[in-house]
């Protein structure tokens, strides 16, 4: 967006303009274009949603489901998902069909939005099948049937216009660069594009691994074309390296990695982890859990995979870092 056309925004927001306000909160709440200001995004979200914009709602309701910038509310955020799905929003109105639906049910493809809303049962949710221990050290789990069918499509279907060329860590300056060594494209699963469903299965995997959420990195949709890759690698990030000490002393280090296969139609693409002889590839709603660090919370060089080329078809898989520290 050019620099102008957050005057725009402002001017048509300041008018009563119910979706310029939304779409400048979210400026002001990312710090996109413009400088960041939390609390005037959040209000001008807030605008939006009383005038009854169904992007305002939506982003309520993401916001609500998180911890960001307020205490988390879930009925509010299901309350805000329920007004947005209303308004006719288009990720809001599948994503409150799958909520309610619950883990293990069947969509309901009608429109009675508020006894979808009545329906969403979190515990539900918030309890995932029991993992399958693959290997103690380094410690890999499998947990088969994590998430419903309809739950994946809805990720793939946020991702597939959003995707641009995934990045490695930069060991120079500590920031991100394009590399060969990593062909695959991504979508970040952030407060525009995540939703409230995107923190419910964040939820859904602070319950597996223990860890809160809030020790949880920006979620990620990966995409592999045929031939692209991830040439094998450590997710863990390395100590001797000056440019992530800063990183590091904030976050702590990256200990676990948690990857969700969104679909199953496709050939090779396997998980690699070369010095343990280990090659998965999970069914649609498999997750795979690994640790990055050995038993003494240091790097374990025993982690380093590789994400596989498919063969024929594409792969499309969400992947979540989770680090030492909560995010402050």
């Amino acid at each position: 967006m050019p620099a102008d056309s957050i005057d725009t925004l402002e001017r048509a927001a300041l008018a009563g303009d119910r979706d310029a306000a939304a779409k400048l909160g979210l400026c002001y709440l990312t710090g996109r274009n413009v400088a960041a200001d939390p609390a005037r995004g959040m209000s001008l979200i807030e605008q939006a949603t009383r005038a009854g914009d169904p992007r305002g709602a939506y982003l309520a309701a993401t916001i609500a489901s998180t911890s960001f910038w307020r205490p988390r509310s879930w009925e509010a955020a299901f309350d805000y998902l329920l007004q947005a799905a209303e308004g006719g929003h288009e990720a809001a109105q599948p994503a409150l069909r799958i909520l309610a639906a619950g883990p293990s049910g069947a969509v309901d493809e009608s429109s009675d939005w508020d006894r979808m809303r009545r329906d969403i049962d979190l515990d539900a949710w918030a309890t995932p099948p029991e993992p399958r221990l693959v290997r103690e050290a380094p410690r890999i789990e499998v947990i088969e049937k994590f998430l419903p069918p309809a739950a994946c499509e809805w990720l793939i279907e946020q991702a597939r216009e959003r995707l641009q060329r995934a990045t490695i860590y930069d060991k120079a300056t500590g920031g991100t660069t394009e590399d060969g060594r990593r062909t695959n494209t991504q979508c970040d699963l952030d407060v525009e594009v995540g939703g409230v469903l995107t923190f419910v299965i964040r939820a859904r995997i602070s319950t597996i691994t223990g860890r809160q959420d809030t020790a949880m990195e920006v979620p990620k949709i990966l995409h592999y074309s045929p031939g692209e890759t991830f040439a094998e690698h450590f997710d863990y990030l390395n100590h001797a390296e000056p440019a992530f000490a800063r990183e590091l002393a904030t976050r702590g280090q990256r200990t676990d990695t948690f990857l969700i296969y969104l679909n199953d139609d496709f050939t090779g693409g396997e998980t690699r982890f070369p010095e343990l002889d280990i090659s998965h590839a999970g069914a649609s709603g498999d997750a795979l859990l690994f640790s990055n660090v050995d038993a003494d919370g240091q790097p374990d060089e025993a982690t380093r995979h590789a994400g596989l080329p498919p063969t024929t078809g594409e792969k499309w898989l969400f992947s979540q870092w989770i680090r030492e520290f909560p995010r402050n």
